[in-house]
């Protein structure tokens, strides 16, 4: 306080009593629970945006996991995650902007694209304002994975990638108990469940598993990892099997780690065998309930993609009726008046419907010609994934942040082939998928030949300039 002028101390006065004199004038408003939770919320961005690098990112995926999880206060969180990030982009727009580091690539121009399309596709959509919102939302979210993801991780990757492993596995034991003790689907629907598990959670465990160092991380890691796999497999969700599967694959092939891969193989097997050994019963009736819910979804007669032929058909259908520019982004009319349902926050049931691939969707969205700049985003992430990968068969290597990156982008686009979420931008797993995708540009590997990697000490490797995990944690 004494470091203030006398200009300072007579505004900063005169903004504390007209904040007092408003607070004194509305008190009737204290009385009203929406307002105090909307106090709360603003409370709680603040509070976030004071330490925006260490805080926001968490901030935000809660937001957007409370709104989409069967949990109280639900309904608060789905206007209430809009103005989340609504003010952590800007906020981390204006400090980005002023970085000396600030860097622009090629996704982020592809990304400019992608927004400018789905605000192009909006103006033709029978639901102007939704479609509207929807883009916006769309361009908000991009916007942020531009700014204020890359200050929550570029230069603090060793305390980001620990917190988030953290996350992981208390996310995985919360959601165990829930549902195997407690019996509440806090996930909703199993394939909720199984995207949560297979991309959020399953990548990012099996990489922290690899790394760890130490026998207890390395065994406490892995517990949470068969859990999490337990979960998928609870939940039925054929995207999420196969999305662990392709990881697991790659993740192994990719190390040249065949050993580890066969040792997976063998486990499944012999659990397969010992189960049939001393229950056959009930291994047969668990087959044959497995193959009815992961294959056929409950449409056996109509064969093993059943569930997605209807919603396929009905997509294509749409498709030729507004080919060039879509039915708007986020809006897929059903042909019934929305009326009061009409929402401003969430799609309702009369504007939007399933269909069954999240490629599909956007292209319904946005129509032939909007629909290449998001081809463009997809086949740059796609490259930026192939390339990790490629790094990891050449040298062996997983201890380079870009590992679970990839391995969680890889993960989502398979999982989103048969899901609706990539493009939905107030899904949990569309904002989660985004934030690493745009990241995995900025933390490439190094091109180094396997040659010249090995040759090097274990220890004299230059961790830091290569994005390398430490070895000592």
């Amino acid at each position: 306080m004494n470091a203030l002028t006398p200009w300072q101390r007579i505004a900063l006065i005169a903004c504390l009593g007209f904040g007092f004199y408003e607070v004194c004038s509305h008190l009737e408003h204290f009385s009203s629970i929406s307002f105090l939770a909307a106090l709360l919320l603003l409370e709680v961005i603040v509070a976030s945006l004071w330490k925006y690098k260490e805080r926001f990112f968490l901030l935000l995926m809660i937001a957007f996991l409370w709104a989409g999880m069967h949990v109280p206060l639900q309904a608060a969180w789905t206007s209430g995650r809009w103005f989340v990030l609504t003010a952590g982009t800007l906020t981390g727009w204006i400090v980005w902007i002023d970085s000396p580091q600030r860097t622009f690539r090629k996704v982020h121009l592809i990304a400019f694209f992608c927004a400018a399309a789905a605000l192009v596709s909006a103006t033709v959509s029978p639901f102007p304002q939704m479609a509207l919102y929807k883009a916006v939302s769309l361009f908000l979210l991009f916007l942020y994975c531009v700014s204020g993801a890359r200050l929550a991780v570029l230069g603090r990757e060793q305390r980001f990638f620990r917190g988030l492993l953290l996350a992981g596995e208390i996310a995985v034991y919360i959601t165990a108990i829930c549902y195997f003790a407690l019996h509440e689907t806090i996930w909703g629907n199993p394939n909720s469940l199984g995207v949560a598990m297979s991309v959020g959670v399953f990548p990012l465990l099996l990489w922290g598993w690899f790394v760890s160092d130490g026998p207890l991380l390395k065994f406490r890691r892995l517990i949470a990892l068969l859990v999490c796999v337990s979960l998928v497999a609870f939940s039925m969700a054929r995207a999420g099997i196969i999305s662990i599967v392709l990881v697991t694959l790659v993740f192994c092939l990719g190390l040249r780690q065949y050993k580890l891969l066969a040792r997976i193989v063998a486990l499944v097997l012999a659990l397969v065998a010992v189960t049939g050994m001393f229950a056959p019963d009930t291994l047969h009736t668990s087959f044959l309930n497995l193959k009815d819910a992961a294959l056929y979804k409950g449409h056996k007669e109509e064969g093993m993609l059943g569930s997605r032929r209807t919603p396929w058909e009905k997509s294509i259908e749409t498709m030729k009726e507004h080919p060039w520019f879509g039915t708007g982004y986020g809006t897929s009319p059903t042909g019934e008046d929305p009326g009061f349902a009409f929402g401003k926050y969430a799609s309702t049931a009369e504007t939007a419907r399933e269909h069954g691939s999240s490629y599909i969707t956007i292209l319904e969205w946005v129509g032939l010609l909007g629909v290449m700049p998001f081809t463009a985003l997809l086949l740059y992430t796609a490259c930026n994934a192939a390339r990790v990968v490629a790094w990891m068969h050449r040298t062996s290597e997983a201890r380079h942040y870009a590992v679970p990156m990839a391995m969680i982008v890889l993960a989502g686009m398979m999982h989103a082939s048969f899901e609706d979420w990539l493009f939905a931008v107030g899904a949990y797993p569309c904002v989660y998928f985004w934030v690493f995708a745009f990241l995995l540009a900025d933390l490439q590997p190094p091109e180094v030949s396997r040659p010249s990697f090995a040759a090097l000490p274990r220890s004299f490797v230059p961790r830091q300039d290569l994005g390398m995990v430490p070895l000592s944690r």
